[in-house]
């Protein structure tokens, strides 16, 4: 779901819009989401009868010093309207224009 509130925030295309519009209204409305989350990418299909657990052979070799790493920038409007800028900050949700009801941009610091 956080996957899913992201991507309804964010900017997406048209037919993209659609499908997460009628997900959104069928998660608050309690019905199933597999469809909608099949639709948008986001569910995996099961694996074939016998297939066994082939996701465990696949994983990539570990990265030395693969930890989080901090991009310099700030979010900014969306349109470019306002000087708003929010600082980036690790394992929170994306801020939001509450005039334009999008995601702000992150705009990197080179």
């Amino acid at each position: 779901m956080p996957r899913l509130r992201r991507m309804h925030r964010g900017p997406v295309g048209a037919a993209k819009r659609l499908v997460i519009d009628r997900a959104v209204r069928a998660a608050r409305a309690g019905e199933p989401l597999d469809e909608h989350l099949s639709a948008l990418g986001l569910l995996r299909p099961p694996p074939p009868p016998g297939a066994g657990d082939a996701r465990s052979t696949t994983l990539p070799p570990a990265v030395a010093g693969a930890g989080p790493r901090t991009v310099p920038g700030a979010y900014v409007c969306p349109r470019g309207v306002c000087a708003r800028r929010e600082p980036r900050r690790v394992d929170e949700e994306v801020p939001v224009c509450e005039v334009f009801d999008l995601a702000l941009r992150f705009d990197a610091e080179s």
